[in-house]
């Protein structure tokens, strides 16, 4: 009785473990997936936000253009990145969603 014990402790024991180690892993990649797209998108956001005072440096003073961008509100680069940022992930997980299902159906 205490041999079949054994074999199911080490058993279920070493299934665990590689549960354990493979979720450890998928959360690593997550984290470094996740880590990349924020650092991506605060790139993406600081270029507009230069590109944005590199156009309103560049116009003359009294002109329309002028005019217009001084109605833009100073947040205005982060919303642009952050409505970007949106439409990029959902296509990605559409995609994503797409290709599994290519997947699935072969």
């Amino acid at each position: 009785m205490g041999i079949i014990v054994t074999f199911f402790t080490t058993m279920f024991g070493g299934l665990a473990s590689l549960i354990g180690l493979f979720l450890a892993r998928k959360a690593t990649f997550s984290l470094a997936y996740i880590a990349i797209y924020i650092a991506l998108t605060v790139l993406f956001i600081a270029s507009i936000d230069s590109l944005i005072a590199g156009v309103s440096s560049s116009v003359p003073a009294n002109g329309l253009l002028n005019a217009g961008l001084s109605l833009l509100p100073s947040n205005a680069g982060q919303c642009i990145g952050a409505i970007s940022a949106a439409h990029i992930a959902s296509y990605l997980f559409v995609m994503k969603n797409k290709l599994l299902n290519l997947k699935v159906k072969s």
